[in-house]
């Protein structure tokens, strides 16, 4: 869904819950017309047993939407952790180094960090964030080639190669992760069905020919902001579900001096 990603939450769920109670007073409108062209009421029936079944596939086509927007959602949070333990393991292991390596590395770390969590608060440096990220990566491996060509191939400087590999490897999962959204076509589907249910609701309130707005105008924002919660999980820090940074943010505060 990325086409809703341009428009705050609250603006998608006023602008829904608008064009869904449109839908049902075209349907409502719709039913009038037909009524009154027919004789038949066996259609309003048919109708009923149609919005019926409407209903229920679409309540379980949002439900199997949100168990892929939930399931993506968690990827994100889980690669947050992983992220944050492998920095962890590498600042550590940085320590192995001699000096001025061992600095060098601490330094490039808490800049990694840092700039990530930049990006997360401030979306439009997003791609300079992964710019850097990616020359810090080049940096970090140049340090580790340096050692290695000296001589320093022990087994202690192979943890350290294995850290920092680890660091590298889990940036491309973590992008992987955060450009991971629901299917277009299962967005369209969700709405245009969401849409019709509603014509359809219209057409079926109208048998009796008395509008009862506050039934449908409460069922459509119920519905919608269900709808919204799909939207929301489905973007990858927007809105009001966003992932934590917390596991970043404790191994900013580890890496950085008191005082700083």
């Amino acid at each position: 869904m990325e086409y809703l990603d341009k428009f705050p939450i609250w603006a998608a769920l006023l602008v829904m819950i608008a064009i869904v109670l449109v839908a049902a007073e075209i349907g409502f409108r719709t039913g009038i017309w037909r009524q009154e062209r027919s004789s038949e009421h066996r259609e309003t029936r048919i109708t009923g047993t149609v919005v019926g079944g409407m209903l229920g596939l679409l309540g379980f086509l949002m439900a199997f939407s949100i168990g892929i927007a939930i399931g993506m959602h968690g990827d994100r949070k889980a690669m947050i952790v992983t992220e944050a333990n492998a920095v962890g393991t590498a600042w550590l292991r940085a320590g192995f180094l001699d000096e001025p390596d061992s600095t060098t590395l601490r330094e490039l770390l808490r800049e990694y960090v840092e700039i990530r969590l930049e990006a997360v608060a401030d979306l439009n440096k997003m791609p300079a964030a992964i710019e850097r990220s990616e020359k810090i990566h080049s940096e970090l491996w140049a340090v580790i080639e340096a050692n290695v060509r000296q001589g320093n191939d022990s087994d202690i400087m192979a943890t350290l190669v294995e850290a920092i590999n680890e660091v590298i490897d889990v940036h491309t999962l973590r992008l992987t992760a955060a450009h991971k959204r629901l299917p277009r076509v299962l967005g369209i589907l969700l709405f245009s069905a969401t849409i019709l249910n509603f014509l359809l609701v219209g057409v079926a309130s109208s048998a009796d020919r008395k509008r009862d707005a506050a039934a449908v105008i409460l069922f459509a924002v119920v519905f919608v902001a269900v709808l919204m919660i799909v939207v929301d999980l489905d973007r990858p820090q927007q809105g009001l579900i966003t992932v934590s940074q917390t596991a970043m943010s404790d191994v900013l505060r580890q890496m950085t001096p008191p005082g700083q």
